[in-house]
């Protein structure tokens, strides 16, 4: 209980602070970052990203799996501090798997000031920040761990889906991939794990997608544009855009060709161009859209 307060006070908190900004005429620009992380090195991101200019995007959207071994070694996230501003209102991530593994979470959380996952008010929208590690990817009985932290996620994300009104969008930023199911054939292994099926809590019938995605479908019913953007992508697909029968778009993108072309594990089958996505927002109308731009041209400004 005291956890699902901290991040609805934390949501509140952000709704509240961000509602009365950037109502001119003037054209955002937000970048998404998957998978962003150097194979050479576990505590490193990919190097083209470090010669960004991040000031030049009003936010940075992490998608996950920043670093190999993220929460190894404490310097790794100052590293990831000096680049990234982790404790900066502009700056969101959502965690991959990479960013877990060594159990160290708390290092993230203490960088960036926030819980694992919550939602913020950002230029008249909501954005809701997963932590899809918690959702269990695998057929059969789901892990008996961190079964608060699984119940919590869930019941904020039940809590903006039945809330929300005021918002143009609700944009879901997410590692692993969600609704493979519902995606067509062609598109079934686009990102690096599709896992047909996801559980969201200890309790072995809970399944995402018949849970969420009416959830969504509400929301997008009650004319609240729903965008999922997943970070875990770039072996298999480096862009990704599809919109449902119902009109929610799923989004994938992340990059990977630092990996040695050399000595690649056999589920890297793509080495086309490395893509980011960026996002632009028009605070009047209240529009977002999007196109993947490549990495390479971007680093070489």
């Amino acid at each position: 209980m005291k956890n699902i307060k901290k991040i609805a006070l934390f949501a509140c908190f952000a709704f509240v602070f961000g509602y009365s900004a950037c109502q001119d005429d003037s054209e955002l620009h937000y970048i998404f970052l998957g998978h962003p992380y150097d194979w050479h090195d576990g505590t490193r991101v990919d190097p083209r990203l470090e010669r960004l200019d991040y000031s030049a995007f009003n936010q940075v959207w992490l998608g996950g799996d920043v670093c190999s071994r993220t929460t190894e070694q404490p310097q790794t996230l100052a590293y990831l501090d000096s680049l990234f501003n982790l404790d900066s209102p502009r700056t969101h991530w959502t965690l991959g798997n990479h960013d877990v593994m060594f159990g160290n979470t708390e290092r993230i959380s203490q960088a960036t000031g926030r819980p694992l996952f919550y939602s913020a008010w950002v230029d008249d929208m909501v954005v809701l920040v997963l932590n899809t590690n918690l959702f269990w990817p695998y057929p059969g009985r789901p892990a008996q761990e961190y079964c608060e932290q699984k119940k919590t996620q869930m019941a904020l994300i039940e809590q903006i889906t039945d809330t929300i009104s005021r918002a143009s969008h609700l944009v879901i930023l997410h590692h692993f991939a969600l609704f493979t199911e519902l995606k067509p054939e062609k598109d079934a292994d686009a990102f690096n794990l599709n896992p047909e099926f996801l559980q969201a809590t200890c309790d072995s019938a809970s399944w995402v997608t018949p849970w969420l995605y009416p959830r969504l479908t509400s929301v997008q019913q009650r004319g609240i544009q729903v965008v999922l953007i997943g970070g875990d992508f770039g072996m298999r697909a480096k862009t990704y855009a599809y919109q449902t029968p119902e009109g929610i778009w799923l989004l994938g993108s992340g990059i990977n060709n630092s990996v040695d072309r050399r000595y690649a594990p056999d589920y890297v089958t793509t080495f086309d161009p490395d893509k980011v996505l960026i996002l632009h927002r028009k605070s009047k109308n209240r529009s977002l859209s999007w196109h993947f731009a490549d990495l390479d041209s971007l680093a070489a400004r």
